[in-house]
């Protein structure tokens, strides 16, 4: 006997199995992203190999929507800048920090353009050279506009770069350059946010402890804060925090980023409130965190 499928059943079984579709859809973030400041209510994700920069919203929760697509040129070379003048677009997560006008601009630079904090801590520690990476317009007699086709900076049409402005928030949007957008179900995503959050609170708690042992247990041999090695580091820290008779610290604001092309690597920042018996102070720290063994370790850190 044969079983035949009514166009009744096929409909509704070819609804359901889309509804499943885009319900996965849904559920998939950008693995980048682990958390967003309060502040930030946009980000930038640049996909080096499709030549496109989204534009995501925070919704609720950490939820991200896409809110914008465009099309971008990157460097004459490609991607992962690592020497200055190799005509490659950096891998990353990058701040803008400022905003240039047309009146401030060559016409090379088109009409707008906002620079990026290139070389950033992880760039540096890595012996990364080169700066004046921007997002930036296009010249007014540019006709078409290759994939690669700049410096190293990431090109938008004159139209496209005061759309995207509105997106930005000089000081504190983050661009984050990566080869090609990784998607992950948001519990996974919410798994690592609570690992690393997890691992950041044990940091501040054994700070706080007094016990200095405690807290260097925090900090990988390859530590660098850019000026200390981990040895010089473990004897400031133990001769600073020895003075204290308490130490209170408070974290808010907190940015949790899966650093792009690196295995078990975040970069985390976050506004520090610290106040000890003899020193108060106010800001925001940067941290870089690497998985050792299984444990995560600080292998950067500066405040500012």
């Amino acid at each position: 006997m044969k079983f035949v499928v009514s166009k009744t059943f096929a409909l509704v079984l070819s609804f359901f199995l889309a509804s499943i579709s885009l319900h996965a859809k849904a559920n998939l973030q950008p693995a980048s992203i682990l958390d967003l400041p309060a502040k930030d209510k946009y980000l930038l994700v640049a996909e080096m190999e499709t030549g496109r920069l989204y534009a995501f919203e925070k919704g609720s929760g950490m939820r991200l929507n896409k809110v914008a697509e465009y099309p971008i040129s990157i460097g004459k070379q490609g991607y992962d800048k690592r020497i200055e003048g190799d005509a490659k677009t950096p891998i990353g997560v990058y701040r803008v920090t400022s905003y240039l006008t047309d009146a401030q601009l060559d016409d090379f630079y088109g009409r707008a353009a906002f620079p990026l904090n290139y070389p950033n801590a992880w760039d540096r520690l890595n012996g990364y050279t080169g700066s004046g990476i921007w997002l930036h317009g296009e010249p007014t007699d540019k006709k078409t506009r290759p994939l690669r086709d700049s410096d190293g900076c990431i090109v938008l049409s004159n139209e496209d770069i005061f759309k995207v402005q509105k997106y930005l928030d000089v000081g504190y949007t983050k661009v984050v350059s990566v080869p090609k957008v990784e998607w992950k179900n948001s519990k996974d995503i919410a798994q690592s946010r609570a690992e690393i959050t997890q691992a950041i609170d044990g940091w501040r708690k054994d700070w706080m402890s007094k016990s200095h042992r405690r807290y260097l247990s925090n900090y990988s041999k390859e530590f660098s804060d850019s000026e200390k090695n981990f040895s010089q580091w473990d004897r400031y820290k133990k001769r600073v925090n020895g003075s204290k008779r308490f130490i209170k610290v408070k974290l808010s604001d907190l940015g949790l980023y899966a650093y792009p092309g690196q295995e078990n690597l975040v970069m985390a920042e976050f506004y520090q409130d610290y106040r000890s018996s003899n020193y108060r102070s106010k800001g925001w720290k940067r941290q870089l965190w690497k998985k050792e063994n299984g444990e995560w370790k600080i292998v950067f850190e500066k405040g500012g």
